[in-house]
Parts: structure tokens; C-alpha cells; sequence
């Protein structure tokens, strides 16, 4: 749930700091304000997003057009977004795709995230307790809890802040504007940054970065004291020795931290033209993308508390040219407002009446996740005609393959001339459930889109779909420890296809 949180209150201030700097603009102090969004402890919102990739020019094939097609009428509104608190939030908007709107609830606390979406028969629950485990409990030493959090959250941000400096396109001018239909006066600070601007900026940060090693420490110390034993703990150290070090240890590993940091700027600044201007010749790509054809530009409504009351968001990224890339530019546009900020707000629960979906009880394959929908809505046609979730495509090499080293189970095999496959990875990667029977020695797979029940017997080439019995070309055989049974059957039981493609030596199995 903390992740909610930062979602919500980290992106702004991140777009603020890396792309407006840290001086003030016509009285506006752009720091100040970056740091204020992680004040706000509650608050209501809304807000769209669209996408538009533009195609390159000349005529697309068949595949691409319908892709392009398919996500340029992707777009996703948030009619309410209510946080109540840190872990208590809720989201109830709908997503347009393909000319359908689906609406969706959201609702999240401390015990869990729950989804409903509008065809669903239940909605999906997803227990979040470990989520929000207390990890001090867990390493001890480790102080984890919001506040820290937060507090640690600022220090970096103020110190990125006071070292970015400012896009050569940023101005601030009071406006007039209605945030939930009430009509504000607010102060406005644009900012347009091209792409071809990003390498001099971070040239900018880096250089004034190393004129601090001073504010370098601090931030090093406090990320220090506040992660020492998570990072242990990651490293494998025993739990015992998670606790923080001695002071003389912490004082020479923090300073032997910022020496290597500030030895690396000295060795990169330099030559960081050369450097930029190589990296750019050997991947011209980049300089597409690097050009002033990418643009960012963002509108901040900002209050006489610096709180963010609307922001509107354009970006274009320009795409290098490419035989494999259908696209030359991708575009978003995003547009926001926030009310109610830090005064109590009320979430609004899922309607779970019905019950829900555990999804931490199964793996939600594509036949689990259709049989949780309405066949009749349009959430179910989008998935299973649109999206295709059904399909599955892979291919098996044989050994007779020097470039590929297959362990046993995992490779087809020839056997008096019928293609022979493993049948638990084949069941994998069609998502069939496989139980197997010691006793009797059998195999039964349930078939994920279906529920068939194939039922195979170890040695006995006689197998059984659904109680009708079929005659196998070759019996069930054990090849290294692992079940082989016939490519043919095995992939028309399960509604796949199978291929063997003599030639390149390799067996490819779909399903549409």
C-alpha cells in the first residue's frame, strides 16, 4: 500500500526536480513546492491519460496496424481518487479501449487490494499483509515506518533539487481555474524541456555534484542510517549483525562511499563531451530520441500553500527510424486535478457481497481469468478476441541442435519415427493442470480453456479424452526420468497445434 502512496505523491515532484531545477521562478519556489506533495496526507483527485503512437510514414502490414490501432484508442479515466491515509485509498474510473468503457473500482488498506471490473462475475482480492509488514520486526535496527520514510524521501529530493539546474523554457504567471468546479486563483508554472537539452542538464548536475562533497556525506549518511540493514540483510550478512555498526565503522565506510563517488564524477567530467558525442556515434538511435523533436511540457497549478491543485502533462518521445519499429513517435497526455487536500476524506469499499476472486489461490491463467467473466460483456470479448489471451506459442529444439543445450524433459525426441514431446512441459507452457497417480501410474491433465480430462497411463498406448478412449501411435514412454507421449495427440487434446519442421530441426507448438 505505501507503494500507492509514493505512486501518487513521487511522481510530480520527481518530474519538478529533474526538469525544473531548484531556483525560484517569478517567486515561486519550485523546491519548496516539489517537496510540499509529500505533505499530503489525504486529498481528492481525478485525472485522464491517453496515448497516441504515430505511425511511420508508407503503407503498415495487417499486424502493426491493428496494434497501433488498438492502443491509440487506449485511455484511462479517474473519475474519484480518494486517499484517506497512507495505506487507505481508492480509484473508480474506467478505461476506454476499441470504442468499449469498462468501468473499474479499486480499494486498498493495510489487509488488502481489491479490483472490480465491470464483467467480472467476483472481483479480485490480493491480500497485502506482507506488504505492509513492519520489516523493523524483521531486521531489527531497520526504522522503516512512514514518517522515516517521507523524511528520508525529502533529503534526497532537496539534495537533487539544489544541484539540477533550471530548462532554458520555465516561467511562472497567475491564472484563473476551476478545480472540481470551483474557480481558483492560482499561480501557473509551465515548463517545456526538448530532448536535445537532457545531456547539457545532466552535464550541469553532475558538474555542481561534485562541488559538494560536503552535502554529498550528509545525503550518503542518512540514506546510511536509514537502510544500514536492509542492505546487510540483502547481502546475506547473519541477522545478528544486521544492527548498525560502530561509529568509527559507520565514519569509514560512509567516507570510503563518498570518495568513490566523488573519484567517479572527477574521472567522467572530463571527458563527458567526448564521452556523450562517442556513445552518440556508435548508437545513433539515441540522438532521435535525444533531440528537440522529444519534448516534455507540464502545466503546475500550484495554491498559496504550494500544494499542486492541477497539472496538465504533454510528452513526446521521438522514436528512431527503424525496419522493425512501426511507430515514429510515441505521445501521452495527462491531465489532473486535487481537492480536498490534508482534510478527512472517506474511501469507497468494493462491493465484495458476492464474494472474490483470491488470485494468491491460483496463477491466473487465461482460462481462469475467462471464467471469472460475464462471456456476454464486453470485458470478456476484449481479453479473448482483442487480446488474444488465449494464444500461446513456443518451440521445442531436438539435441540434434549444437546452439542449444536442453536438460532432459525439455527437448522432443524422435522415436520410431513419431515426434515424441515431454508432456509436463508441454502442459506448462499451455497452462494444463498435470496430476499424477503413483499408484496406477497415470497421468491426468485438465485443460485450462476446456476443463478436458486427458488421462494417460505409463507404457499403454491407450489414453482417454474426457471418457472417450484414443489409440496413441506410440505408447507412454519414461526418457531420462520424464512422461513422453505423441507431439500429435498431445497438442490436439489440449486445442494447440504442433509442427515439425525437419529441416531446422525444431517442433513448434501453438494455440490460438
Amino acid at each position: 500500500m505505501k507503494r500507492f502512496k509514493w505512486g501518487i505523491t513521487a511522481v510530480l515532484p520527481l518530474l519538478l526536480v529533474l526538469l525544473a531545477g531548484c531556483q525560484a521562478v517569478g517567486g515561486v519556489d519550485v523546491s519548496k513546492a516539489a517537496l510540499s506533495t509529500l505533505d499530503v496526507k489525504s486529498s481528492m483527485s481525478k485525472q485522464t491519460l491517453s496515448l497516441q503512437l504515430v505511425p511511420v510514414d508508407g503503407k503498415l502490414n495487417e499486424d502493426d496496424q491493428k496494434a497501433i490501432e488498438l492502443l491509440n484508442s487506449l485511455s484511462l479515466t479517474i473519475d474519484q481518487a480518494a486517499m484517506q491515509d497512507a495505506n487507505t485509498a481508492s480509484l473508480e474510473g474506467s478505461v476506454q479501449v476499441k470504442g468499449k468503457k469498462l468501468p473499474f473500482h479499486l480499494a486498498m488498506d493495510k489487509k488488502a487490494m481489491t479490483l472490480a471490473v465491470d464483467g467480472m462475475t467476483q472481483p479480485i482480492s490480493v491480500p497485502l499483509e506482507l506488504e505492509n509488514m513492519d520489516l523493523g520486526m524483521m531486521m531489527p535496527g531497520l526504522d522503516m515506518n512512514n514518517e522515516s520514510m517521507i523524511q528520508t524521501y525529502k533529503d534526497v529530493l532537496g539534495f537533487l533539487l539544489k544541484h539540477t539546474p533550471n530548462p532554458s523554457s520555465i516561467s511562472v504567471s497567475p491564472v484563473s481555474e476551476k478545480v472540481n468546479g470551483e474557480t481558483l486563483s492560482l499561480q501557473k508554472l509551465h515548463i517545456d524541456i526538448r530532448g536535445d537539452e537532457l545531456v547539457g542538464m545532466a552535464k550541469g548536475f553532475l558538474t555542481s555534484l561534485s562541488k559538494d562533497k560536503e552535502g554529498v556525506k550528509q545525503l550518503v549518511t542518512r540514506l546510511y542510517d536509514a537502510y544500514y540493514p536492509l542492505f546487510a540483510a540483502y547481502a546475506g550478512a547473519p541477522e545478528e549483525e544486521t544492527a548498525a555498526p560502530s561509529q568509527a565503522e559507520k565514519e569509514k565506510n560512509i567516507n570510503e562511499a563518498v570518495d568513490e563517488l566523488m573519484a567517479a564524477l572527477d574521472e567522467i567530467l572530463p571527458d563527458y563531451d567526448k564521452n556523450v558525442d562517442e556513445l552518440l556515434g556508435e548508437a545513433p538511435e539515441l540522438s532521435d530520441m535525444l533531440s528537440k523533436n522529444t519534448v516534455l511540457s507540464m502545466d503546475f497549478m500550484l495554491d498559496s500553500k504550494l500544494n499542486i491543485r492541477k497539472q496538465n502533462m504533454d510528452l513526446t518521445v521521438q522514436l528512431p527510424a527503424s525496419e522493425d519499429l512501426p511507430i515514429k513517435q510515441v505521445k501521452v497526455h495527462s491531465e489532473a486535478e486535487t481537492w480536498k487536500i490534508n482534510e478527512p476524506v472517506t474511501i469507497h469499499n468494493v462491493d465484495t457481497s458476492k464474494g472474490v476472486w483470491d488470485v494468491s489461490a491460483s496463477e491466473a491463467t487465461p482460462g481462469e481469468v475467462l471464467r471469472h467473466l460475464d462471456r456476454q460483456s464486453d470485458l470478456y470479448h476484449l481479453l479473448k478476441d482483442d487480446l488474444n489471451i488465449t494464444s500461446k506459442s513456443f518451440y521445442m529444439y531436438t539435441d540434434e541442435d549444437p546452439t542449444v543445450l536442453y536438460d532432459p524433459g525439455y527437448e522432443p525426441v524422435i522415436v520410431k519415427n513419431v515426434m515424441m514431446v515431454p508432456v509436463k512441459y508441454v502442459a506448462d507452457e499451455l497452462d494444463a493442470q498435470l496430476l499424477w497417480d503413483a499408484k496406477t501410474k497415470s497421468i491426468t491433465l485438465i485443460d485450462d480453456l476446456t476443463g478436458s480430462k486427458i488421462v494417460l497411463k505409463m507404457g499403454s498406448n491407450q489414453a482417454s479424452i474426457d471418457g472417450v478412449t484414443e489409440t496413441l501411435s506410440q505408447p507412454v514412454q519414461n526418457l531420462d526420468g520424464y512422461a513422453y507421449v505423441p507431439m500429435r495427440f498431445i497438442t490436439k487434446a489440449l486445442g494447440a497445434q504442433g509442427n515439425w519442421d525437419a529441416k531446422e530441426q525444431i517442433v513448434t507448438i501453438e494455440r490460438d
